[in-house]
């Protein structure tokens, strides 16, 4: 099991049997940001309050993470 620190905000997703740690870096919200076309992180935290992800949607957001994380 992969150990997180938990007050960075980092979190585990296990994908296919092994685990992963992912991060929020600035970096990563900005990235997000751009692959969901929004100016800012207001309007990304409405775009995923929606609750409608697609499986491209959560690649994106898992790829993120995972490049945050090193």
């Amino acid at each position: 099991m992969i150990m997180v620190n938990r007050r960075r905000g980092e979190v585990t997703i296990v994908l296919d049997g092994s685990s992963y740690r992912l991060l929020l870096t600035l970096g990563a919200l900005a990235e997000l940001e751009d692959a969901f076309a929004v100016e800012d992180l207001q309007a990304l935290g409405a775009r995923f309050s929606t609750g409608r992800l697609s499986s491209s949607d959560l690649s994106v957001i898992v790829g993120a993470g995972l490049r945050g994380a090193g």
